[in-house]
């Protein structure tokens, strides 16, 4: 669990410190985004798929055989946030709604990889990840 937050701290602070290098050296293509949506965005990524990755670790230690629904279950329930989410950044800006798409979908693609590949690491050798 140490390792994933540990990895999912640094890998916070590359998204955030990307989104802020992208709003500052392509402002005529981001300019009408607010300059708070991205990097909150990032944030909301990070303590999400901790969150996910912190509940999904305690049911496979407490029941590892339930791990399938459990997982397919905290998949649904984010998946379901993320769209919430998605939906309400685009509806705040609606000149630029497109544009914060495109960002949120490319933020919901590396975390959910980040978090797809520890959770495969984590199920081979639970013990040693602990």
């Amino acid at each position: 669990m140490k390792r994933y937050l540990t990895g999912l701290i640094v890998l916070t602070a590359v998204m955030l410190l990307l989104s802020f290098v992208v709003k500052w050296t392509a402002m005529p293509f981001f300019a009408p985004v607010p300059m708070w949506m991205l990097p909150v965005a990032v944030l909301y990524f990070g303590v999400a798929y901790g969150v996910q990755y912190w509940m999904t670790v305690g049911a496979v230690n407490k029941n590892p055989r339930a791990f399938v629904q459990f997982f397919l279950a905290t998949t649904a329930g984010v998946l379901f946030l993320h769209i919430v989410v998605l939906v309400g950044g685009m509806l705040m800006n609606p000149s630029a709604g497109k544009r914060f798409a495109i960002g949120f979908l490319i933020l919901y693609v590396v975390f959910t990889v980040y978090m797809t590949v520890s959770l495969v690491r984590f199920m081979r050798n639970p013990e040693q990840n602990k």
